[in-house]
């Protein structure tokens, strides 16, 4: 009986052995099979200027939490290859498994079917004004991250030195206008080499002069209710891009954003219609530089500081992976610290109410300031109604006449002309 009962413990515990090595075995096997064959996520990436890094940051996060998958990134620039490129990959049945756009880009490709509906519970805590841009129907398309403030960006040094107030109406901004020229100073930092910029500064004058009294005019505009041409407060708008430059450098023409920036950062100018983007330079100075931002002025002398949500995530309708594509998402917009990595990098805010800033920036006071009067604008009411592929389409217009080669009344007429592209 000994005898057996040993030669029964020894088989069992050799049993055991064998079962636990062919587990081990197992985990060995499938570690293998996760590092030989990975799964691939692909993810198209529109990026703004201040963007370019981002993707590393996210890489570094995924990698170290989700084991057995590879990104595979398609970076590209937002304001001018994004849509094309976004619409190629999807008539062409190549889907991205992730799409990186702003807000306002669930709107323009929700028609195409190829956006999924996102975890609602991810939405709880996301200000309501950002929410509005990914809502269609009552469910969400599109995860939002982060926001950026718009305006006229200057220097307060400049402006204490010469006594300067921050300009509520164009008249009293024609008055610091004059008083930097008198003192040789260059009023406005500009650069016009690129469409998107004379889109961007395009649109803030439209949405202070025109959707800030009537948020539906895009549709009006395209039932032929509302025009471009024959329209001053239009003519006001895309003039305000010539006032601009005839108050800034000889060369904003052909000058890029790097090199306004850098020329800005310098006090080259005193002023610069532009987002906090911009300030990306200055993140070595962050909470040192003497900036401040109000809003360009408007004709009725109400204008309001612009807040457009930025990155946001989409997921793909037609991804083979939609598990681990809900994996990654939740793993980038529920990381504190990476929320606040990409904040600082990028000059960017949070989304979540009650969350502070992941920096100190030098422009805080200003917009806490416009936040607390109520003086805010967002981008997305007027991105949803005029799409930004048609924006950019005029503003190449627009560039044409600034550079003498056509009038402002061709450009007027173009986008009357081309008011069915206006909408997604």
């Amino acid at each position: 009986m000994r005898k057996r009962r040993v030669s029964f413990e020894i088989m069992t515990g050799m049993l055991l052995l064998s079962f636990m090595l062919a587990g081990c075995g197992s985990l060995r096997e499938e570690a293998r099979e996760q590092r030989e064959n990975p799964i691939m996520i692909t993810i198209l990436a529109g990026q703004s200027t201040s963007d370019a890094g981002v993707e590393d940051m996210i890489e570094e996060k995924i990698m170290k939490e989700i084991p057995g998958i590879e990104l595979e990134w398609e970076c590209v620039d937002w304001g001018e290859n994004f849509d094309s490129r976004l619409c190629a990959r999807l008539a062409s049945g190549d889907a991205p498994d992730i799409i990186i756009g702003k807000a306002q880009d669930v709107k323009t490709y929700f028609g195409t079917g190829q956006l999924a509906e996102v975890n609602k519970e991810w939405m709880e805590g996301i200000e309501k004004e950002s929410l509005e841009s990914v809502t269609i129907d009552g469910k969400y398309y599109g995860i939002p991250f982060n926001a950026w403030y718009q305006g006229v960006i200057y220097h307060k040094k400049i402006f204490r030195e010469l006594e300067l107030t921050v300009p509520e109406t164009k008249e009293e901004l024609l008055y610091v206008i004059k008083v930097l020229e008198e003192h040789g100073i260059t009023p406005f930092a500009s650069h016009y080499m690129e469409s998107w910029k004379a889109g961007n500064t395009t649109m803030q004058f439209m949405l202070n002069e025109v959707f800030i009294h009537n948020p539906q005019w895009g549709d009006e505009f395209r039932k032929g209710k509302q025009g471009f041409a024959g329209n001053e407060i239009m003519e006001m708008c895309l003039g305000n891009n010539r006032d601009i430059l005839e108050h800034s450098w000889e060369d904003a023409l052909f000058i890029d954003q790097f090199t306004c920036d850098s020329r800005f950062e310098k006090g080259e100018a005193a002023m610069y219609l532009t987002g906090s983007w911009s300030l990306q330079f200055a993140n070595q100075y962050a909470g040192k530089g003497d900036y401040g931002i109000f809003p360009y002025p408007n004709s009725t002398g109400d204008a309001r500081l612009i807040r457009e949500t930025n990155m946001t995530f989409m997921k793909s309708a037609s991804t083979r992976h939609p598990e681990t594509v809900e994996h990654i998402l939740e793993t980038i917009i529920g990381d504190k610290e990476l929320r606040k990595e990409i904040q600082e990098f990028t000059q960017t805010y949070p989304v979540l109410k009650n969350e502070a800033p992941g920096f100190e920036s030098c422009i805080q006071e200003d917009i806490d300031y416009y936040e607390k009067e109520g003086r805010i604008i967002e981008a997305a009411s007027g991105n949803s109604q005029l799409i930004w592929p048609f924006q950019n389409d005029v503003s190449v217009q627009v560039l044409l006449w600034l550079q003498g080669k056509q009038e402002l009344e061709d450009v007027l007429e173009y986008a009357d002309e081309h008011r069915g592209d206006s909408i997604g």
